[in-house]
């Protein structure tokens, strides 16, 4: 038997427990219980279906043995998802992507039943109501675990910068994305509308921390330091100036940090070491980004399902 976690939502009164995929994928379930406990917002997807994810404080490049498609997976099931940000999902209901993502373990059938209406209060949170929804994850035997994540030595000064960065935003919401989503940053948006501009940084930034720099955290031991930093530079550049033009301004001062530091960096253990606490604080801003992003405009692009008989008519009460 794995072992076992508790998954709370103090907000909505509900905890369950679940049991890790030990046996099946050992090195990814021993890196996330190292980083027990924590507490991170609660997200919901708005494409692939009825599960919860949330954005864990890990940066995880564990070897994966098992995965399964989202459209396979029961109730109750836990994945991980290292190239999507390093997101913990919990199946609720039926999966629409069919894409393979690394099993992490599923919750215990006597707590299933509980996960269906946590699942609609995520997702009414997430598209609508905008409330700061956590969740915290620990160890089920409190006497199996120190009851605090493993100390990492990190000995750049850079990736301390980075760390405590994404330590003070964990739980508060950093103040450029307030200022981007409250439209203070007037040198963008034509003809004085800033959606654009804040839709433009949204998807920009997804794009840049987990489908640009953790691919290029997996490709670091393949590279020599040389071809690494020639390779981040081109890549990196395009998105934290725009980013940083956007309103991101503390992101695009800590890119500026990344690449020389990079450059500068003797061993490749160097590298990796700035790369994933650097990807600590940009998981942080894709999960605030994504709590406060207006997805509640979808109602707006309804199909014609469960009560949604027009477009912009949106009845909570029937999706």
């Amino acid at each position: 038997m794995g072992r076992l976690i508790d998954i709370s939502w103090p907000s909505l009164g509900v905890t369950v427990v679940a049991e890790l995929n030990d046996e099946k994928n050992p090195e990814l379930c021993e890196e996330f219980w190292q980083h027990l406990p924590f507490k991170i917002l609660q997200a919901h997807p708005v494409v692939s279906g009825a599960s919860m994810y949330a954005w864990t404080p890990i940066v995880s490049s564990a070897p994966v043995h098992h995965r399964e498609l989202i459209t396979d997976c029961p109730v109750g099931r836990l994945r991980y998802s290292q190239s999507t940000g390093n997101k913990m999902s919990i199946q609720y209901g039926v999966g629409l992507e069919p894409l393979a993502q690394p099993v992490l373990g599923q919750v215990l059938q006597e707590y299933c039943h509980l996960l269906p209406d946590v699942g609609k209060a995520v997702w009414n949170n997430l598209f609508w109501q905008k409330d700061l929804l956590f969740v915290e994850v620990s160890a089920h035997d409190k006497a199996a675990h120190p009851g605090v994540p493993k100390a990492v030595n990190v000995t750049s000064d850079v990736a301390k910068t980075f760390l405590a960065e994404a330590e003070r935003i964990s739980l508060t919401e950093p103040e450029d994305l307030r200022d981007i989503r409250l439209g203070r940053v007037e040198s963008t948006g034509t003809y004085g509308q800033y959606f654009t501009a804040w839709d433009f940084a949204n998807g920009m930034l997804r794009d840049y921390i987990m489908y640009t720099m953790y691919p290029l955290l997996t490709l670091s031991n393949r590279l020599s330091l040389e071809d690494f930093s020639t390779t981040l530079n081109e890549f990196d550049v395009p998105y934290s100036s725009y980013l940083g033009v956007s309103g991101l301004y503390k992101l695009e001062e800590f890119a500026g940090l990344l690449r020389p530091a990079i450059a500068a960096a003797k061993s490749k253990e160097e590298v990796q070491e700035l790369l994933r606490a650097f990807l600590k604080y940009g998981n942080r801003l894709c999960a605030w980004s994504y709590q406060y992003f207006p997805w509640y405009l979808g109602m707006f692009y309804n199909r014609q399902l469960g009560g949604q008989e027009f477009p912009g008519r949106w009845n909570p009460e029937k999706v």
